[in-house]
Formats: structure tokens, C-alpha cells, sequence
């Protein structure tokens, strides 16, 4: 719980550095997000985090806004199931394709760690996970939106024949700071 809280103060005074708008090399969005399972087999799960993204240089937008941009995500939350409680964290690229001032689709993929293999009875299969999302920003303002995203997280098979998987539906608030 101690890097968890960490994690989130770093994301929180390095938002506090950023000037200028959210744009290319910078800091933003940052949230939190929390959501359950998506499979019927896995009820019980869980997840809350919170998250924060560095915008790339790599972007091709309009001048209305319409296009992709490019960041690099990270995550710390907690994933529980049952009676089991653990961190979870990811670090990767994802891809913003819309308009930051209305409606964005989002799509990535990262590298996850666990601090347990098992959660509620289910193993996971060691604590090397991938994530892969997608899922849609509504930008209410400037500075807030209101996002979901379908996410999976597995250990693409590489420790072994057993790869249970989770998917999971994911609710979250986005602040972009000084946009």
C-alpha cells in the first residue's frame, strides 16, 4: 500500500510542474479509474488505480484537434478478488485517435506487474502480466472527462500452458491540468 501512495504523490507533484497546455512533452491526464470483472467466471474482481500519461512528441492532429497523439501510460492500483488484495502496476504506450475536446478513442498496451500470482483462488500464473485496452474519453471540459475502457490482462502464455486471463470493464475521471 506504501508504493501505491507513492506512486500517486509522484503523479501528483509532477502534475503540479507542468505548464503550458497538455501537449506534446508534457504531464496529463492523470485519474483515478475502478472497475470489476467482465467475465462471469471471475466474480469478485476488482481493480482501482490511479494513472497518469506523458505525451509524446508523435502526433498528427488538425488544427480543429481531430487526429492521434501519442503518450506513454503508467498505472498503480490495487487488484483484489475475494479475500486477496495485491498492487498491480503497468508502464506503455497508448494511442489517443479523435479530438481532446470532445471525444477520444483510446487505445494501448502495457507491461503489468503483480504482487502476487493469486487472487480469490484464481492463479494467474506468475506476476508478469500484460494489459491491452481500449476504450473512449468524453472530454465534459478542457480540463475534465469521464472515460471507459475494456481491458485484458494476461501472461500471453509466455510462463507456461496455464494463461487465465482477465477482462475487465473500467470506469474513470480524467484531469488534464493547465490545458
Amino acid at each position: 500500500m506504501r508504493t501505491i501512495r507513492r506512486l500517486v504523490l509522484i503523479a501528483f507533484v509532477l502534475s503540479l510542474g507542468t505548464a503550458g497546455s497538455a501537449s506534446a512533452n508534457s504531464w496529463g491526464p492523470f485519474g483515478v479509474r475502478g472497475g470489476f470483472s467482465a467475465d462471469g467466471k471471475d466474480h469478485g474482481a476488482e481493480i482501482l488505480e490511479a494513472f497518469a500519461s506523458y505525451q509524446l512528441t508523435w502526433s498528427l492532429r488538425s488544427s480543429g484537434g481531430w487526429g492521434v497523439s501519442t503518450e506513454v501510460a503508467l498505472t498503480a492500483g490495487t487488484l483484489s478478488s475475494g479475500d486477496d488484495r495485491g498492487f498491480v502496476g503497468a508502464i506503455g504506450p497508448a494511442f489517443d485517435i479523435g479530438n481532446p475536446k470532445s471525444l477520444e478513442l483510446d487505445l494501448g498496451v502495457s507491461v503489468a506487474i503483480l504482487s502476487r500470482d493469486r487472487f480469490g483462488g484464481r492463479d494467474y500464473n506468475g506476476v508478469q502480466q500484460f494489459i491491452s485496452h481500449a476504450g473512449v474519453i468524453y472530454h465534459f471540459t478542457p480540463a475534465i472527462a469521464l472515460s471507459y475502457r475494456f481491458q485484458h490482462m494476461s501472461n500471453a502464455g509466455l510462463n507456461g500452458e496455464i494463461n487465465p486471463g482477465l477482462n475487465m470493464h473500467l470506469f474513470g475521471i480524467n484531469w488534464y491540468p493547465r490545458r
